[in-house]
């Protein structure tokens, strides 16, 4: 790696208490909701004149004084002025990233890119824009920005994955308008002060990424308006922050009100608007009209505290979701209005159990990388909508959006759909010396606020992730626990929170995981670290559990990839059998709703539903269960919707029952035929289709290999299964799982035969009919 100075570009990011509370600032201005509004929008998208150039990233990661910003100007030589000639310069449309895309599945699909480039766009705006408070909002750019406006230094922005916005008021006029951007997209792995550092498993692209766009309002505005479920009964808080980025003192009248919605309406995909959702208004409690004066350029809080008669929860599948609505009047004229989709759900932890609305819950998930071949991470409601409908179509409740924030459009879908989510900023395999740069330079902390306060009023965000697959663990239980702290005295908006560990570093004794809510951790056993997919998934899991009782334990990946020959495909199958085997034998809730009293799983997430394009571009990334173009289906889709189906169709996930008939000792007896085959027989014939497991109890000395049980009913038919491995020298629980065996067999077990090496000395101490209930 190129020795580089760390960098001393500061956060623009901040908590300032208003009223008493932490409301989050950027640039100078009350960081504001970027859920699409009434507001008059000039979108910036479409043709833009840029050209690459050949940046100093040590220069680019320096702090914004006015020696940068005017070393930076000469050094561009007039690009940031109207008259400067861009007539020789590509055109490139926005949003779109910098990087040539060729939108096939192969190596080089995308374009590895990762430097510098000027953007230049004209645009004019008409004599409605005079004497208006304007702000230039951008929901994506990678990595680092600056702007200029009429030839006029506004500021920058660094982060990938996260919105942001200026007040532009002061440099935008009525006619002829130039906004020019500088963007520097340091190398993954040049330099440790950036966020990601490390060549990751994903891609580094470069530019303009997301929708671009100036909004108008009259004056005063409603900047963001935060709500939090309390309770089970209705009760909310509302958080309305108001702002004035006027030059004179202003008399506003704020009415506020709640609707409903209705999501078996035709028109609930349609619009990721709030307001085209928004039904009958309701008659609640703790709302009503507000005057309030606001001297110029202030910025103050309001506080509601709100109670919704006979409440609809959101939940899995069952999206209930209410709009917030807010209209602000300045002499009986409206001159702003503000709509926010929100819900009612509570997410909580009952020592290893997560529970939503108060009720247990098993987690079956998938994720999926944001990006498409032909478009990159450049996102669309479109684009969004057609793949949660294909990830709605897995029997899925649960998604873990990658290592990063999606666009603000993939939370909103995922309200509407009822799907849970998982969301992560791209702290990406830190290691010490990267977790002691970012206790300096704190930008991992604006990645989290930002993530955080951009989304949230989703009700499908359940957990926030603080990282992904570090080795340091000192320092990053330091973080996690500042993370942690800071959220829940600061801004508390009753999410759980968690990590995505690697199981192998350290292991299932990660200290890190002491101050989170949920223990989190990739398992790749018999891939990327030793053991085997089931032993070892099996035998990591109950170390986890024993370490952290009173946690949930997740899965946040597993899988393999299945190669560019196709050479992998049966083996992404077996991969994917034999871990999940390992996983739901401790599910917290099973198929029927029953609560596993046994159980300590909490949530499983197969990584992914699409594969998705590598930085290094040494080959494409196939751990997709489809490939990148959306349509084409691998062998492990099939087997995926059937299980899933299985774990989902009855209950979504959700436990609702609790049974005194969910696990029976059997009354049997043993006999051995001969060497190397026993025989269990059963009082009488016995019905096993109602449970989900026979769970046989064994010890063997000698060896951990599986053996072979078979299933004979009354008829002499048979149906048979081979275990896996047993625990070295010690009693092993053996589940066999009932409903991959053929269901006429086993509704009247006459006896059960296993088979196994005649030298062996396998003792059977019990056998067990598990999560059952049917």
């Amino acid at each position: 790696m190129q020795q580089v100075k760390t960098s001393t570009l500061k956060s623009s990011f901040t908590l300032n208490k208003l009223n008493n509370q932490s409301i989050p600032f950027q640039n100078g201005i009350p960081y504001p909701s970027f859920e699409p509004q009434e507001r008059f929008i000039q979108s910036l998208s479409g043709p833009w004149k840029k050209q690459r150039f050949e940046a100093d990233h040590n220069w680019t990661m320096m702090n914004r004084d006015i020696d940068w910003i005017e070393k930076t100007e000469k050094e561009a030589k007039s690009i940031i002025k109207h008259e400067f000639d861009d007539s020789h310069w590509e055109t490139h449309s926005i949003p779109l990233p910098e990087n040539k895309l060729t939108g096939e599945e192969e190596v080089n699909g995308a374009e590895t890119y990762e430097d510098g480039v000027w953007y230049r766009k004209k645009f004019v705006l008409d004599q409605k824009w005079e004497k208006k408070v304007v702000t230039l909002k951008c929901l994506g750019l990678s990595y680092i920005g600056d702007f200029w406006i009429n030839g006029e230094y506004i500021g920058y922005h660094e982060g990938g994955y996260t919105p942001f916005a200026f007040d532009v008021t002061p440099f935008i006029k009525s006619g002829d308008n130039l906004i020019a951007i500088r963007i520097d997209n340091p190398p993954w792995t040049s330099r440790d002060d950036i966020v990601p550092a490390v060549n990751n498993d994903f891609f580094n692209y470069t530019g303009i990424i997301q929708d671009i766009f100036l909004e108008r309002t009259d004056s005063v505005q409603i900047a963001r308006v935060d709500i939090v479920p309390i309770n089970n009964s209705g009760d909310i808080n509302i958080s309305m922050v108001l702002e004035n980025r006027t030059n004179t003192a202003k008399a506003v009248t704020i009415a506020s009100a709640i609707h409903n919605t209705d999501f078996t309406n035709e028109n609930w995909l349609v619009h990721p608007n709030a307001k085209s959702i928004c039904q009958q208004q309701m008659d609640v409690k703790g709302l009503k009209d507000q005057s309030i004066s606001l001297a110029a350029q202030e910025s103050q809080v309001l506080t509601y505290k709100v109670k919704i008669q006979n409440p609809m929860f959101w939940s899995i599948r069952e999206p209930h979701l209410y709009v917030f609505k807010a209209l602000l009047y300045d002499n009986n004229k409206v001159i702003d209005s503000f709509y926010t989709q929100f819900g009612l759900r509570s997410v909580t932890t009952n020592q290893s159990t997560i529970c939503l609305n108060e009720e247990p819950i098993f987690l079956a998930g998938v994720a999926r990388h944001e990006e498409w071949p032909s478009y990159g991470r450049t996102a669309s409601w479109d684009r969004i909508k057609s793949d949660f409908l294909k990830i709605h179509e897995l029997s899925v409740n649960m998604v873990r959006t990658a290592h990063y924030p999606n666009h603000i459009y993939t939370f909103i879908m995922l309200d509407r759909l009822g799907l849970t989510s998982m969301s992560e900023i791209p702290l990406w395999q830190f290691e010490t010396h990267h977790y002691q740069i970012q206790e300096e330079r704190k930008i991992t902390y604006q990645m989290w606020r930002e993530m955080v306060f951009s989304n949230f009023n989703r009700p499908s965000i359940i957990m926030w992730s603080t990282q992904n697959e570090s080795t340091d663990v000192t320092l990053r239980k330091k973080y996690n626990e500042n993370l942690v702290r800071e959220l829940r005295n600061s801004y508390n908006d009753q999410r759980l929170i968690t990590q995505s560990a690697a199981a192998d570093q350290p292991g299932y004794y990660d200290e890190s995981m002491e101050p989170l809510d949920v223990a989190g951790w990739t398992m790749y056993f018999g891939i990327f670290h030793g053991s085997t997919p089931y032993e070892g998934t099996r035998d990591f899991i109950e170390q986890a559990h024993q370490q952290w009782p009173d946690k949930p334990i997740i899965n946040t990946e597993y899988g393999i990839w299945s190669n560019a020959d196709k050479s992998f495909l049966e083996k992404q199958v077996k991969i994917y059998e034999d871990v999940q085997a390992a996983l739901i034998e401790k599910a917290t809730v099973t198929p029927e709703g029953f609560i596993n009293k046994n159980g300590f799983i909490s949530g499983i997430d197969y990584w992914t539903a699409f594969d998705w394009y590598v930085n290094h571009n040494q080959f494409y990334q196939t751990m997709g269960m489809y490939h990148m173009d959306r349509e084409t289906k691998k062998p492990l889709y099939y087997e995926f919707v059937k299980d899933h189906k299985r774990f989902m169709e009855q209950t979504n996930g959700i436990g609702k029952y609790e049974s005194d008939q969910f696990e029976i000792p059997l009354t049997t007896q043993t006999q051995n035929l001969s060497p190397g085959n026993t025989e269990i027989l059963f009082e009488n014939e016995i019905d096993l289709t109602k449970y989900n497991y026979l769970v046989i109890k064994v010890y063997d000395p000698i060896t951990t290999d599986g053996f072979t049980v078979e299933f004979i009913n009354g008829k002499n038919e048979s149906a048979s299964y081979h275990t896996y491995d047993l625990l070295y020298d010690k009693t092993s629980d053996v589940f066999i799982p009932l409903w991959k065996l053929n269901e006429s067999v086993i509704a009247d077990i006459h006896s059960v035969q296993l088979r196994y090496d005649q030298e062996r000395q396998l003792e059977i101490l019990d056998i067990t009919s598990a999560m059952g209930g049917k």
